[in-house]
């Protein structure tokens, strides 16, 4: 856990220059990307070298450019990612992320020394306080310097309990950012570019355990039904039925709602689509929520339909892309915090990388309910 004088010193200008640094790397991976191609790539394919060693060359320079494709894809997501959590902005001037905890630590800093008190590395709000006991109103000043000192320390724990987060969050973040040997070929979300591996079995194995857990042992139908069709790797569309998903999931509902409250009972006469908008599953609305939660997490809703007067007919459409996370979107580990299957970590760029090694296959989810009804 950070401590207190840490955030007090914290170097944000420092991490903003080393994020600005892989600008560097960035265009030095460009001009590589290009030379290779127009010396290399280009003359080989437009050379017509026939046979299989010729194609086996091809495909070996193809393989080369699109690593360095997917390398240059990291690095600029690295980028943005250090300068996004330096101050919460891209560029500089933000009062987010990692410059608004300074700021927050500079300004306890402030309060306490205003009040005669200190601050330890560890939270601590230290005071001391002269009085005259047997003043008529001595015995109250302990307890005022007591209060303002628990109220100040409240505040620190707080500070330092969000510190402790971002902390593990840039860590578990920047581990696998750049990916490994083994997923590193999952950044370009192409299927079947490589030949399946002894880890790719393994997690392959690992998921189709999960999808065993979710219908066995927790009734979990959809859930265990979409992972499975991901690990068929048919790349098949799939659809769902909204109107079941807002019978199941109170978040989804609530936002379809706010949706006709703030957006088209404001329209005037005639037909609309909304935007696509975001949401979500919350576990904490009970299993049926939890189980979707599983099942695709977040997921796109839009309200498309026409209005006449305070009459509202329309219908709900849902997507969602059922992939996993790649190394430059820094999902790191899927965890059911638990023992047996349910519970095993499992690496996102590993589960991506059955796409890539054509174990599994990334597919479309998508649905439209039946018209519906409603009123301005």
């Amino acid at each position: 856990m950070p401590s207190f004088t840490a955030l007090l010193h914290l170097d944000v200008a420092g991490l903003e220059t080393f994020a600005d640094e892989w600008a560097t790397v960035h265009r030095k991976l460009k001009e590589a990307r290009t030379g290779f191609h127009d010396d290399v790539v280009k003359p080989l394919h437009e050379d017509h070298w026939r046979g299989k060693s010729g194609r086996t060359a091809q495909d070996y320079c193809d393989r080369v450019q699109l690593d360095i494709d997917a390398l240059d894809k990291e690095v600029k997501s690295l980028r943005k990612f250090l300068d996004t959590e330096a101050d919460g902005a891209t560029g500089r001037g933000g009062v987010k992320g990692l410059a608004g905890l300074k700021l927050r630590a500079e300004n306890l800093q402030r309060d306490a020394t205003d009040e005669g008190m200190r601050i330890t590395d560890s939270g601590k709000v230290e005071w001391s306080v002269m009085y005259d006991p047997d003043g008529p109103e001595g015995y109250k000043v302990p307890d005022e310097r007591r209060k303002t000192a628990n109220a100040l320390e409240k505040r620190v724990r707080k500070l330092l309990d969000d510190a402790a987060e971002d902390d593990d969050w840039l860590e578990k973040s920047l581990k696998v950012i750049f990916g490994t040997v083994g997923n590193f070929e999952a950044e370009n979300r192409k299927f079947g570019i490589v030949e399946p591996t002894a880890k790719d079995r393994q997690v392959h194995n690992q998921l189709n355990n999960v999808a065993y857990y979710f219908a066995t042992m927790k009734g979990w139908p959809t859930a265990a039904g979409l992972v499975k069709h991901y690990l068929e790797g048919t790349g098949k569309p799939v659809e769902v039925e909204p109107q079941q998903m807002m019978d199941d999931i109170p978040a989804f509902r609530k936002d379809v709602d706010d949706t006709l409250d703030d957006d088209v009972r404001k329209r005037g006469d005639g037909p609309f689509t909304t935007e696509w908008s975001s949401t979500a599953p919350d576990p904490e609305d009970g299993d049926r929520s939890t189980e979707w939660f599983y099942a695709l997490n977040h997921f796109q809703y839009r309200l498309v339909g026409e209005k006449e007067g305070d009459e509202i007919n329309y219908h709900v459409e849902v997507q969602k892309r059922y992939d996993w996370g790649i190394p430059s979107e820094h999902r790191a580990t899927v965890s059911g915090g638990g023992p047996g299957p349910f519970g095993m970590d499992l690496e996102q760029a590993d589960i991506a990388h059955l796409h890539s090694s054509g174990m599994a296959r990334d597919f479309d989810v998508s649905g439209s309910s039946d018209e519906m009804r409603a009123h301005s």
